[in-house]
């Protein structure tokens, strides 16, 4: 699993806004392939091993 990370700077990698990113987080919640975690600071996100083996795929794929 990777680090957690918060939403802002997910959007700052990503390169998109909270209003269009918290959508796809939800639905990437929801299917397991990302955990959601509530901090002191607020709410982090990060991969399960699920979505790494999902990453590993589709990185497989485009090759």
């Amino acid at each position: 699993m990777t680090p957690p990370a918060s939403l802002l700077a997910i959007t700052s990698v990503a390169n998109l806004k909270p209003a269009v990113l918290r959508p796809v987080l939800d639905e990437l919640i929801k299917s397991g392939f990302v955990r959601e975690y509530v901090t002191q600071y607020g709410r982090s996100y990060a991969r399960t091993a699920k979505g790494d083996a999902r990453i590993l795929e589709v990185k497989t794929w485009l090759r």
